[in-house]
C-alpha cells in the first residue's frame, strides 16, 4: 500500500507540477496577448493620431493659403486702385491745362488750322462741324477757315474742345477734338508711366 500511496503522491505531484506549467505557460502567453494588443493599440492610435494630425496641418495650410490669397488680392486691389487714383489726377489735371488752353489764341489758331485740315479730307458738301457749346463764338471764323458751306452745330460730347467733323455722303468722321487726344493719351500713361501693379 505504500507503494500505491507513493505511487498516488507523485501522480498528484506530476499533475500538480503539469498543472503549474500550464499555468505558467497561459500566463504568459496572455502576458504576450497582452503586451501584443497594447502595442498593437499604441500603433493603430499612432497611425489614426497622425492621419488626424496630417488633416489638421492640411487643414491649417489650405486655410492659410486661403488667407494669403484674399491678403494678395486684397493688397492687388487695393495698389490697381491707387494706380487709377493717380492716373485720374494727372488727367484732371491735364484736362484743366487743356481747359485753360482753350482760352488762348493759340487755342483759336489750332481750331482753324483743324478747319482748314478737315476741309481737304471730307471734300463732299455735306459736312457738319461739331463744337462744344463754348466754342459756338468762334462759328463765323471756323467757317471763314473752313473756306466753303459748312453746318456747324453743338456736341454734348465735346467737354474739353476742338471739333469732329461728318460727311455723310463720304461715310466718314474726322474727330480732331482735344477730349479725344486727352483719352487717346491713356493707353501711353499706362505703358510709360512706370505704375504697375505687381502682384
Amino acid at each position: 500500500m505504500p507503494d500505491i500511496v507513493s505511487k498516488t503522491d507523485n501522480f498528484l505531484k506530476a499533475i500538480e507540477k503539469y498543472a503549474a506549467e500550464q499555468r505558467s505557460k497561459i500566463e504568459a502567453e496572455a502576458e504576450e496577448f497582452k503586451t501584443k494588443e497594447i502595442n498593437k493599440a499604441e500603433e493603430d492610435g499612432l497611425k489614426e493620431a497622425y492621419v488626424l494630425l496630417q488633416r489638421k496641418m492640411s487643414s491649417i495650410n489650405t486655410g492659410i493659403a486661403r488667407e494669403l490669397s484674399k491678403a494678395e488680392n486684397a493688397s492687388r486691389k487695393s495698389t490697381f486702385e491707387k494706380r487709377q487714383e493717380i492716373e485720374e489726377k494727372v488727367f484732371e489735371r491735364a484736362k484743366e491745362k487743356l481747359l485753360a488752353y482753350t482760352k488762348t489764341d493759340k487755342y483759336l489758331e489750332k481750331m482753324l488750322s483743324s478747319a482748314k485740315a478737315v476741309s481737304s479730307k471730307l471734300t463732299a458738301n455735306d459736312v457738319v462741324l461739331y463744337v462744344c457749346e463754348r466754342d459756338m463764338k468762334l462759328k463765323n471764323k471756323i467757317i471763314s477757315a473752313f473756306g466753303r458751306k459748312c453746318d456747324i452745330q453743338v456736341s454734348d460730347e465735346i467737354k474739353i474742345g476742338g471739333l469732329t467733323a461728318l460727311s455723310r455722303e463720304m461715310g466718314l468722321l474726322v474727330d480732331e477734338t482735344l477730349d479725344t487726344k486727352l483719352e487717346n493719351q491713356r493707353e501711353w500713361f499706362c505703358e510709360n508711366s512706370g505704375l504697375t501693379v505687381t502682384a
